[in-house]
């Protein structure tokens, strides 16, 4: 488990950096996305914000995708979790940002 918190954050990162978003490959994705939930569920609550306000706005873009996808296939606590992060994204938005819109707009096609 990642524990320390330059750990989680490390991890963090390199799952955002390593994100296949350009690729048609089904596992490839579904493998992104079970890394990711466990990167996101390794953070305490109190960590999640500096987490989200290291991102720039492509990557809360891709943060979000990956929320939205976590609450479709729920695990053990993971909605709780996902819940956390999607009040700091929003947060870091502010209200009526278009980063919701994008990735909403994004999921549909």
């Amino acid at each position: 488990p990642l524990r320390c918190t330059g750990d989680a954050l490390r991890a963090f990162h390199t799952a955002i950096r390593s994100s296949p978003v350009n690729t048609k490959n089904q596992a490839m994705k579904e493998q992104a996305q079970g890394t990711m939930l466990k990167v996101l569920m390794s953070f305490k609550s109190s960590e999640i914000e500096q987490a989200v306000n290291s991102l720039d706005r492509n990557g809360v873009d891709l943060l979000m995708k990956y929320i939205y996808k976590g609450f479709e296939k729920p695990t053990e606590n993971s909605s709780a979790i996902l819940l956390q992060w999607h009040e700091k994204v929003r947060v870091w938005c502010s209200l009526g940002s278009a980063t919701l819109r994008r990735v909403l707009a994004s999921a549909l096609v």
